[in-house]
């Protein structure tokens, strides 16, 4: 059964998908927080019908052949129910967030799909990242891609294909 602060990644089918995977296997990423009897994944993306607040959405719909080719759970199990519970709340109170196209992890007003991932963890107090940061050419600030969680030590998988 997966829980809240399960971690989901998956490989778009977009040419920036591909550009965002260059140096790992993903080039999205959210997070799993049940809620009731539900089973859901919190993310935030650029759209092009508009909508770019954060998404609560099915694992069905989040790894939809339409936008995924390649997708993956992993756990990190040192987070206790505490930590579960402060990133499922973290995750609900981003529903007005919409998604930072300048990519600027100072600023939380806005944010890109990593930095939510990030700061829902800072929020239970662990630092999924370990400061890894990159420089891309139309970033103003260093950013953190979803492969620099997908590659550390700590998280194992539960599911891929």
């Amino acid at each position: 059964m997966l829980c809240s602060g399960d971690l989901v990644f998956r490989l778009g089918r977009s040419l920036e998908s591909r550009v965002i995977a260059s140096d790992g296997k993903y080039s999205h990423i959210g997070i799993i927080i049940r809620k009731d009897s539900s089973t859901l994944v919190a993310h935030i993306e650029p759209s092009p019908n508009g909508s770019e607040r954060t998404k609560y959405e099915s694992l069905e719909d989040f790894f939809h052949p339409e936008v995924a080719s390649a997708g993956a759970v992993m756990r990190i199990d040192k987070l206790d129910s505490t930590q579960r519970d402060k990133i499922s709340a973290y995750l609900l109170s981003c529903a007005d967030i919409t998604f930072d196209h300048d990519y600027i992890l100072s600023d939380s007003t806005k944010m890109y799909c990593t930095e939510l991932v990030y700061r829902a963890y800072k929020c239970a107090g662990l630092d999924i990242t370990h400061g890894i940061r990159h420089k891309l050419p139309l970033a103003q600030e260093p950013v953190v891609l979803p492969s620099d969680i997908f590659q550390q030590n700590e998280f194992e998988a539960i599911w891929s294909y």
